[in-house]
């Protein structure tokens, strides 16, 4: 059957309420980028710096995508399935900088504990098909989420949000959802700060990496 490919597909980012309270939210608007740190299922590790998904958000407003791919994860063939890909999603409304070196700080930091804990797995006896990259991610995230709240805490110009953890488990080989197709059902993630609160809408797709087929055209899902 071959390799799969997992990617992450952002659809929508809502602006609930406004960053910095009802009085600074009379005098401007919220320019939001996103970044994206990623580990997939043969434990590479990836990085989508910053972008921008609204340069003037107001309570209520969406910025919609056609989708736009985040990440592109690897799923090995062979092995023990379910296999588990995970990303830490990161939002921030810009004003003074830093957030795109917090991001950069982040990825050196999953990039180091990911292979400390890959290293120290093969040392108790584990081979690289034999790894559970869940168990990988149990023991990185609590550090790199220690990281960034120490980063944080030492003050950015820039107000960046708590990271959120977002995960996909592929069963088998040639791995489908319910539906029998090969995107999943739309997901949503809060991010609740800096007297603001956003929301971002994503799905996972997966393709065989031979023939690079999807369950739908590549256009994705109709934003809704």
């Amino acid at each position: 059957m071959g390799n799969q490919q997992v990617l992450l597909q952002l659809q929508r980012v809502r602006c609930v309420d406004e960053t910095g309270g009802k009085y600074v939210e009379r005098v401007g608007n919220d320019e939001m980028r996103l970044a994206a740190l990623g580990v997939d299922a043969a434990g590479n590790t990836f990085l989508l710096s910053p972008f921008s998904v609204g340069a003037n958000f107001d309570d209520g407003e969406i910025t919609h995508f056609p989708p736009k791919t985040l990440l592109t994860l690897e799923v090995p063939q062979g092995g023990t399935f379910p296999k588990e890909c995970r990303a830490l999603l990161m939002l921030a409304e810009i004003d003074g900088g830093g957030f795109n070196d917090i991001a950069e700080k982040a990825f050196a930091k999953l990039k180091e504990e990911t292979a400390k804990a890959k290293a120290d797995m093969e040392a108790q006896g584990a081979n690289v098909l034999g790894l559970t990259w869940k168990a990988v991610w149990a023991v990185v995230l609590p550090v790199v989420i220690g990281y960034l709240k120490e980063k944080l805490s030492a003050g950015v110009s820039d107000d960046v949000f708590y990271p959120r953890d977002i995960a996909v488990e592929i069963g088998s080989e040639d791995f489908r959802w319910g539906d029998g197709t090969k995107l999943s059902p739309e997901e949503t993630v809060e991010f609740r700060g800096h007297d603001g609160v956003y929301k971002v809408t994503y799905y996972w797709e997966v393709r065989n990496t031979e023939s690079g087929r999807t369950g739908l055209p590549d256009v994705g899902r109709a934003a809704g």
